[in-house]
């Protein structure tokens, strides 16, 4: 006859999944354990990957891993969002930059077409229509990129580094672009 022994480590594991959070001092209450073993207990567990302890200002929490993973996935979320918040603004600001210019644009092809003619990059110095160009193509690069953003069905770390590559890239393009307009002003 198999005997089942538990013990009072697995009842701080059964504990944590149960509430699936809990503050140290709460699951030393509840299980009758003083507060420090129960904290060399947690930290061992975290050790093993069996909970994750968190830290709230100094207070310390114990959380299942199933509810870490929750955690994880709502903060990749924030992260897109927050991801998504920044290119908007990016081109919130571009979009409200005049430049006068002596080219048409309406299509990467445009600027293609340009410069393989050579009119836009012909000259020694920085121009209207350079700065213009960049201007076009940061913000079709941050258009696309939202719409990709949108299309987005489930998020994961991968995704949002990523996107996070994509932003710093569009944020140092921006950087350029905002010397470049003030050379020509």
């Amino acid at each position: 006859m198999p005997i089942n022994i538990t013990t009072a480590v697995d009842s701080l594991v059964e504990l944590v999944n149960n509430k699936q959070r809990i503050s140290l001092e709460d699951a030393a209450k509840e299980l009758g354990i003083p507060a420090n073993i129960i904290n060399e207990w947690a930290t061992f567990l975290e050790e093993e990957n069996i909970l994750t302890i968190e830290y709230k200002f100094t207070k310390p929490f114990l959380v299942a891993k199933s509810a870490k993973i929750t955690i994880d996935i709502k903060e990749l979320e924030n992260e897109l969002e927050l991801i998504t918040r920044k290119l908007e603004y990016v081109l919130s600001n571009l979009e409200k930059q005049q430049i006068k210019h002596e080219i048409k644009i309406e299509s990467l092809d445009d600027i293609k077409a340009l410069v393989r003619k050579g009119d836009i990059f012909n000259q020694k110095k920085l121009n209207n229509n350079i700065v213009y160009a960049q201007k076009f193509i940061l913000e079709f690069q941050i258009k696309t990129l939202l719409n990709k953003i949108r299309k987005i069905k489930k998020v994961n770390l991968e995704i949002i580094n990523e996107l996070k590559d994509k932003l710093a890239m569009i944020l140092k393009r921006k950087n350029i672009f905002d010397d470049n307009l003030k050379m020509i002003k």
